[in-house]
């Protein structure tokens, strides 16, 4: 987890492509994504290799480069995994702590006392939370309205 979280971290363009809706989801919402020129499995492959390239285990290091396309599936898995626990993280949020940065959610005690129960079992909350709270297919419970629109003029 740790070389993925770092990984993410580094590609930051790139990473927002694999945790992202899918194009027509997202224009059918009105909302705006990037759009992937590049099929997901290249890019899970360049996670598998940051992550299995330079495993402590050399077996593991050998067998990587042996069979490439065996470890993309764990990735994958692992990617779902981690937006899971995100997500369930946040639902101990609720609504309101969820579109709030860690520093904010540090600021307000119940908050802070929640976020401390969510590091101690997920300590790569705060990193994921840093590039995926804005994020709407990631982060389920924090949708934020476009503040162009205008509801009352739509209404009429």
């Amino acid at each position: 987890t740790t070389h993925l979280i770092s990984w993410c971290k580094t590609y930051l363009d790139t990473q927002i492509k694999l945790f992202s809706d899918s194009h027509q989801e997202v224009v059918n919402e009105g909302q705006w994504c990037q759009q992937m020129s590049t099929q997901k499995e290249v890019y899970f492959q360049q996670v598998a290799d940051a992550v299995f390239m330079h495993d402590h285990d050399l077996h593991i290091q050998q067998l990587y480069s042996q069979y490439l396309s065996v470890f993309i599936k764990p990735i994958k898995s692992h990617f779902q995994l981690l937006c899971k626990k995100y997500n369930g993280a946040n639902k101990t949020l609720g609504s309101t702590g969820v579109g709030l940065t860690a520093m904010e959610l540090r600021e307000n005690l119940e908050m802070k006392s929640l976020l401390d129960k969510i590091l101690d079992t997920f300590p790569w909350w705060e990193d994921l939370h840093g590039f995926r709270r804005m994020n709407p297919s990631y982060n389920t419970l924090f949708r934020m309205a476009d503040p162009s629109q205008d509801f009352a003029m739509e209404a009429q």
